[in-house]
């Protein structure tokens, strides 16, 4: 296992907890790693991820710290890495039959879920990264939140953690 998948392991469990502990918690089975370049909720006759909810951390992207010409006192130039996760929460976005269109209260009930989320993911990374001493993280800086959707029936929002961390040569 890389050090890059022990953070973000690290960082879902915390997100997990928090999630488990606000409003209209997901599933737990619906809080996971996902992989790729970005996440797509799912949907099949049977599962909706975006209605029933769906918390993720992903590895977004892994570089060097330092450029050509960069080794001054380096032993070992490959160790220092920044290590980019994102978190997300995708939820059910607001709807009504045909003849109408949802209404402010809808919308309202939709904004609050969406901030407890995005609190949670703040809350995750405190949870994780909060005390370096008690983490392999030897720098971590917050990105910004951002939210999407409405897209089909999801509508949600990612943030970006980055990480300085030291990986074996």
């Amino acid at each position: 296992m890389t050090q890059a998948i022990v953070l973000a392991q690290e960082l879902l469990d915390c997100l997990e907890t928090a999630l488990l502990a606000g409003p209209n918690p997901p599933p737990a089975s619906s809080i996971m790693l996902r992989a790729g370049s970005e996440v797509t909720p799912l949907l099949s006759t049977k599962t909706d991820e975006c209605c029933s909810g769906l918390g993720w951390v992903r590895i977004q992207s892994i570089s060097g710290v330092r450029s050509l010409g960069e080794l001054d006192n380096v032993a070992c130039f490959q160790q220092e890495r920044t290590l980019n996760l994102e978190l997300g929460v995708a939820r059910c976005a607001p709807s009504s039959d045909i003849s109408t269109v949802p209404t402010e209260e809808q919308w309202a009930a939709v904004a609050m879920q969406l901030d407890a989320d995005q609190g949670a993911m703040e809350a995750a990374i405190c949870c994780a990264f909060g005390d370096l001493d008690e983490t392999t993280a030897e720098e971590v800086a917050v990105g910004e939140y951002l939210p999407f959707g409405v897209d089909g029936n999801c509508i949600g929002g990612t943030m970006q953690v980055s990480v300085r961390m030291t990986v074996c040569c």
